[in-house]
This record gives C-alpha cells, sequence and structure tokens, in this order.
C-alpha cells in the first residue's frame, strides 16, 4: 500500500530528538519495513536522513509560518500577548496544505491516510473527504485536555471542537493505551473503531550497546552507582521526584551518581534543584543528545527510572520505558497506567509509588544492594521488550487498524477494532 503520514504539528520536527519525533520516524520506518510505501505531510518536512519515508512537498515551510510570525510581532510590538499567533499556525495550515499536497500526488493517490492528532488539526480529514480513502487517527494524548491543564488555550473551544470533529469522522482510531481508548470511549468515540497500540523500539537501535564500563567513559564515570533518566524534561515526567531521591541516596553513599538525558522546560529548575541538595557536580545533565546516542548514555546506568507523576487516568506509552529495557538496563518505573501491564513488579523491574522521593530512594537502595537483582530483572526485560513491545510489532498492529478502515469503507461502515475494554489481552500485547 501507498500510505500517507500526517503530522501538521509545528512543534513536531521529522529530525528531532523529543519522544514524538522519534515516534514519527519509528513507526513509519516500520510501516515502510513492512513493505509499504511511505509519504509524509508535515509543515517541517525537511527529509529524514536514512529513512525510507519521503517528503510528499519538497520545501515543507508553510506559509503559515511566515503568517503567524508577522501576527506575533505585530501583536508584541503593542503589548499584547502573542500566544494566539501559535494557535493559527495549524489552522492556516489547514487552509493551503491540503491542495499543495494533491498537487504533489500527481494523481499518485494514497491507499490510506495516517494522521497524528495534532491541535486544530484538520487537514487529514479533508484530504479523507477529497480522495475518498480511510482516514486512521493516531491519538497519543487528549490533546484539547491535556493543553487545558499544563498550559493556556487562547481559542480552546475551537481546539476542542475541530478535535470532536476528527475523532468522530476517522475511520479508525489507533490509540496508544487502554486508558487512552477508555478516556476516548467516554467522549463518545465508537468503541469499534478504537486499536490499541503501544508504543516501541527499534531493536537495531541497542543491538551493540557496549559494555557498562565503556559506556561510562564519555561521561568521566567508573565504578559509581549510577541511576539515569532519559526523556524531555516536562513537570509530569517526576524528574524533580528523582533529583530528591537521589539526594537522599548521597546521604548515606556520596559516591552515587546521577545522569539526565534530555532537555525541555524543566532542565534549569533541576539543575538548580540538585545544586540545593548538595549534590555538588554528581548529577550530570546532558542537555539534548542525537537519539543514536541514547542507547550508550542508557547503557551507562545501573538503573533507569521512569519516575512520572500521577494523574487522572494516567494514558501514557513511556518510548523511555522500552528503551531503558532494550539497552539491559534495570528498570524502577512509577506504578500507573500502561507500564503497570509492561513491568511486571520483581520480575522485569520494579515498580514504585509515584510522587514519593522517599518510596523511589527505598526502591533505588534495594537495587543498589544488589547486583544479582538488577542483572536478573534487566535480562528478564530485555527478553520481554524484544518478544512483545519493537516498533515492527506496532506497526503490524496499526496495519490491522488501516485495513480494517479500508474494509469498512469498502462496506460504507467503519473499521472495526473490537471493543476497548471488554479483552485487554487482545489490545494490549501480553
Amino acid at each position: 500500500m501507498r500510505l500517507l503520514y500526517l503530522c501538521s504539528d509545528f512543534g513536531i520536527a521529522p529530525n528531532g530528538t523529543k519522544g514524538a519525533s522519534i515516534h514519527l520516524r519509528a513507526i513509519t520506518r516500520a510501516l515502510a519495513d513492512a513493505g509499504h510505501e511511505m509519504l509524509l505531510l508535515s509543515p517541517k518536512a525537511e527529509a529524514i536522513p536514512d529513512h525510507p519515508m519521503k517528503p510528499l512537498l519538497a520545501d515543507g515551510r508553510s506559509p503559515a509560518e511566515s503568517t503567524a510570525k508577522t501576527l506575533k510581532r505585530w501583536l508584541g510590538n503593542r503589548g499584547f500577548s502573542d500566544a494566539v499567533a501559535r494557535e493559527l499556525r495549524p489552522l492556516l495550515y489547514n487552509t493551503s496544505a491540503p491542495e499543495k499536497a494533491l498537487e504533489a500526488m500527481e494523481g499518485r493517490h494514497p491507499d490510506a491516510i495516517i494522521e497524528r492528532l495534532s491541535l486544530f488539526g484538520h487537514t487529514g480529514v479533508d484530504l479523507a473527504d477529497t480522495l475518498h480513502v480511510p482516514l486512521i487517527l493516531e491519538v497519543n494524548a487528549p490533546l484539547t485536555e491535556e493543553a487545558g491543564s499544563f498550559r493556556s488555550l487562547q481559542i480552546g473551544a475551537l481546539a476542542a471542537e475541530i478535535e470532536d470533529r476528527v475523532l468522530a469522522r476517522a475511520d479508525a482510531i489507533v490509540a496508544v493505551s487502554v486508558p487512552l481508548a477508555e478516556r476516548l470511549a467516554a467522549r463518545g468515540v465508537e468503541t469499534t473503531k478504537i486499536h490499541v497500540v503501544p508504543n516501541g523500539v527499534d531493536l537495531r537501535l541497542f543491538a551493540d550497546v557496549q559494555p557498562r564500563r565503556s559506556c561510562r567513559e564519555g561521561l568521566g564515570l567508573g565504578d559509581e552507582f549510577v541511576v539515569g533518566f532519559a526523556g524531555s524534561l516536562k513537570p509530569w515526567h517526576g524528574v524533580d521526584v528523582l533529583v530528591d531521591a537521589v539526594a537522599e541516596l548521597q546521604r548515606s553513599d556520596p559516591s552515587v551518581r546521577l545522569v539526565v538525558v534530555g532537555d525541555g522546560p524543566e532542565q534549569a529548575a533541576l539543575r538548580e534543584r540538585a545544586d540545593r541538595a548538595g549534590m555538588n557536580g554528581s548529577a550530570i545533565f546532558t542537555g539534548a543528545v542525537p537519539h543514536s546516542t541514547v542507547p550508550g548514555l542508557l547503557g551507562a546506568m545501573d538503573v533507569a527510572v521512569a519516575p512520572f507523576k500521577s494523574m487522572e487516568g494516567f494514558y501514557f506509552s513511556p518510548i523511555k520505558l522500552f528503551e531503558y529495557m532494550a539497552a539491559g538496563t534495570c528498570v524502577v518505573a512509577s506504578d500507573l497506567g500502561q507500564i503497570r501491564d509492561v513491568v511486571d513488579d520483581g520480575v522485569n523491574g520494579l515498580l514504585c509509588k509515584s510522587d514519593d522521593p522517599g518510596a523511589l530512594a527505598r526502591v533505588l537502595t534495594q537495587v543498589r544492594e544488589s547486583t544479582a537483582l538488577r542483572d536478573k530483572l534487566a535480562t528478564r526485560a530485555l527478553s520481554d521488550v524484544r518478544e512483545r513491545y519493537t516498533w515492527s510489532r506496532a506497526a503490524e498492529l496499526t496495519l490491522n487498524a488501516v485495513d480494517a478502515a479500508v474494509a469498512g469503507r469498502a462496506k460504507g461502515s467503519p473499521g472495526i477494532g473490537g471493543p476497548v475494554a471488554a479483552d485487554r489481552s487482545r489490545e494490549v500485547p501480553a
């Protein structure tokens, strides 16, 4: 099949380092590896080096970008908030992208469109209607709800209205977790068209992870007990809890080290927090790094932590969790949502109460004191991720949704994905 992957989020660069960019590259590569021609439509659709997907538009830059910048300057120069300019970019993109995409296709239309749900994104619906092909909507978060919780929306009512329409019009929906699928169903989305497809890992990136000592050389580390985190530094990732927990460990063992891989809005505050805790250079913050270097950095850690903070209906499918496992590193993670489906406590990792530095410190002490326990957990985690949580497996499940949507179009009805809660063993691979 020829598949068009659409992402109209201006914040997701195909060559970027954050999780959304990694997801975009990984799932489309896995779909291409499965034998399908992949096209990309994005306002930042630069070619991805060594990737089989082709940008549909040679110059991905959208006139929406320059228009929004002009408006932002005008607002700022007059003392107004310029936040609305960011929200107008995807709205303006909706007005120009479909026509440009149709011209670029030159009659070579896709068999289906896979669109990553984006705030204000409506381009997939318009293209699917014009081309009479199914739209498979990839949902990674309830975006308007998330934006309302973690940042403000100037035109939130319109964002919610567009999101509701896109969810209703999609032939099939791919949600990254059962809690997210249930959340969508509670909003009125037909359960029969929801498919649950957890995120995964590209095992090829982790095929040549060097021994731990070699991985540590570039960080200036030796035989210390090293606790680490990799990912974007957002408030809900709970890295502040991790900093406090490691500081507590250092009171009994000053040689303990913390390595934080990634960048984000919390980085400055986290560095200050570590300094206030007296960590005195024992905390290493790498900043943003190329994704290709992440396996080696994870390989330097004795234990990798996913200290997510609790939230109602925790809906994430953390890529970091699968990458920790693939690196052969002992995993400690918050006991939340899909995490507890992936981490079998005491078998392939350890679960910990969220938002509690003391509880996390006690779990870290447990694995610090037993190399045998760390090795046992890491070995089982590596085996489990290879079997259950790869991007090739995610592509297989996504293609099931595509096939159901194509069949549904042929019959004049939405694709059938099965009830979202009746049989979890089917929807979240076990």
